[in-house]
């Protein structure tokens, strides 16, 4: 599974669903590497997101 996520002074913030709380998670590197790069197209490069395997919630799937 993989997040997408950015840290900015030291902070770090993990992308959520639009419509809720929850951390927006996708099951797929190449979708989630297409949704960061629409993301990133109009945002200032100290502040762009990337995206990271979230190995917490692999062990919880397993």
């Amino acid at each position: 599974m993989f997040v997408i996520a950015r840290s900015t002074n030291g902070v770090t913030e993990v992308l959520k669903n639009s419509n809720s709380q929850l951390i927006k998670v996708f099951y797929n590197l190449e979708e989630a590497e297409q949704f960061v790069a629409r993301l990133n197209k109009s945002i200032l490069p100290e502040k762009q997101w990337t995206v990271i395997e979230d190995s917490l919630m692999l062990k919880l799937n397993e």
